[in-house]
């Protein structure tokens, strides 16, 4: 079999040391797992016309933990091509001395996917890095090309740092950009919020390349969305949307259809926050209240997990390819809950689609423990968990 077989090729970063990303490993032992199981660096997945998953490299790692350590989170950068004809590809590796990676992406005429370093390993700029995304922006070195630009959040032990880096071609060195520390935390849960924590960053689709970029990083600690604006090489933070005290702000997507619409998961209280852009300024707010991703009479009190936060450990949110449902992993009861976008159209609002809510559709088991990172296939007809 060929990688042209596939309908998708895939990359999977995982933890090679245990007990990681546990917020109850501290205070609890961690949650119940067995703690010889742990991966052995970034393997490679295919997707077959079928939809049957599979592993490529015979299940082997491209990228192993000697190499790098943890490597828990990556990004395939956007069309971006290396001069040898593959993919970049840039990974975290997420221990407290944070550091990120890049390398080149290749295939053989087999079922084979090879990865070789781009460069050496680079500070991430702060601890526990345990998220990168990248875009191409144009006209951010003041020319008409475009740059790549990664973003990474740092979790931190004592403060949630964002570092941003540059590179005009995956052949050239990235340079670090910019650097922002979010300071101290909410303090509603003084186990976990005591400072900030940047878990993740979201970037607001635009359909104009030249137009200022939005960024929003999700920071946990400070119960936070933290805006930022790119634009002629400046990156500057142009507001902040607080989120309900000691939710815990995870991970946060814009809608496809519809990019004033966002979806956030609140780690903390086991939710999901819909939020908009306002057509007016740009500023964030909040639609209505967060909706639960549990049932409601989970977990009974004598269950193991009600000892964990009572269960709640939310996870990855996202969006349908048709911007039409959400999907919302929950961890500990290691489902997924699917809800309806209720909206009406407003025929003359600059953003005419005006949202109404989410109805629970559907819950579905995981048929694994601990989902954590949800992927969506461009065509909308594969959820990789």
């Amino acid at each position: 079999m060929s990688l042209n077989d596939y309908k998708y090729v895939g990359l999977v970063g995982c933890y090679t040391k245990e007990g990681q990303a546990d917020p109850f490993e501290g205070s609890h032992g961690g949650v119940p797992h067995d703690r010889s199981l742990i991966g052995e660096g970034v393997i490679a997945i295919g997707v077959d016309y079928d939809g049957r998953l599979v592993y490529l490299n015979d299940g082997a790692p491209i990228i192993t933990a000697k190499e790098l350590q943890n490597p828990s989170y990556l990004t395939i950068l956007e069309n971006v091509e290396t001069v040898e004809g593959g993919v970049g590809v840039c990974v975290v590796s997420e221990l407290e001395k944070g550091m990120w990676q890049p390398f080149k992406l290749s295939s053989s005429s087999n079922d084979h996917v090879r990865a070789k370093p781009a460069g050496a390993p680079m500070k991430s700029g702060g601890e526990y890095p345990c998220h990168i995304t990248s875009a191409r922006v144009v006209g951010f070195d003041g020319e008409s090309r475009a740059t790549s630009l990664l973003f990474i959040c740092n979790y931190g032990e004592d403060e949630g740092v964002l570092s941003i880096f540059s590179s005009q071609d995956f052949e050239s060195a990235f340079k670090p950009e910019a650097k922002f520390m979010f300071g101290d935390g909410s303090k509603a849960d003084l186990n976990r919020q005591q400072c900030s924590h940047a878990h993740s960053t979201s970037i607001a689709s635009t359909c104009d390349p030249y137009s200022p970029v939005d960024i929003c990083v999700a920071d946990l600690g400070s119960d936070a969305i933290v805006q930022f604006s790119i634009k002629s090489g400046r990156v500057r933070e142009t507001g902040r949307l607080a989120a309900p005290q000691g939710s815990g702000p995870r991970s946060l997507m814009f809608n496809p259809k519809h990019n004033h619409l966002a979806i956030v998961s609140l780690e903390m209280t086991g939710e999901v926050w819909l939020i908009r852009k306002r057509s007016h300024d740009g500023c964030l707010e909040g639609l209505g209240s967060p909706v639960s991703i549990l049932p409601s009479d989970w977990p009974s009190p004598d269950m193991t997990e009600s000892q964990f936060n009572l269960g709640r450990w939310a996870s990855d949110a996202l969006w349908s390819e048709d911007g039409k449902y959400v999907y919302a992993a929950a961890r500990l009861h290691d489902s997924i809950s699917v809800f309806e976008l209720k909206y009406r159209v407003e025929k003359y609002r600059d953003d005419a689609v005006v949202a109404e809510g989410l109805e629970l559709v559907q819950r579905i088991p995981t048929q694994g423990r601990t989902p954590r990172c949800l992927c969506m296939s461009d065509c909308g007809q594969f959820l990789l968990v």
